[in-house]
């Protein structure tokens, strides 16, 4: 799978797990930063997500912000090495 593909489906992932609630209802868009070197997504509820290589550990490095107002809690997969999570 091409890398940039798969930056962009677990940022899409990530927002889903993220606000499930409004899963079926957000609009996200993913656009290619290449100044700074990452990807970012925003979803029109006002979560976002940004996706950066760390050369250092060679992986993709991924945060997402709750829309305001929110709070997230949640944990790392240790199997799927994904973030699973709340926001409310």
């Amino acid at each position: 799978m091409d890398i940039h593909r798969l930056v962009i489906t677990l940022s899409a992932l990530l927002l889903a797990l993220a606000s499930p609630a409004w899963a079926a209802t957000t609009r996200c868009m993913t656009y290619e930063e290449k100044t700074l070197g990452r990807w970012q997504t925003i979803c029109s509820d006002g979560t976002r997500t940004v996706a950066t290589w760390s050369p250092t550990l060679q992986r993709w490095d991924t945060t997402v912000t709750p829309p305001p107002g929110q709070t997230c809690t949640g944990q790392l997969n240790p199997k799927t090495r994904q973030w699973e999570g709340r926001c409310r």
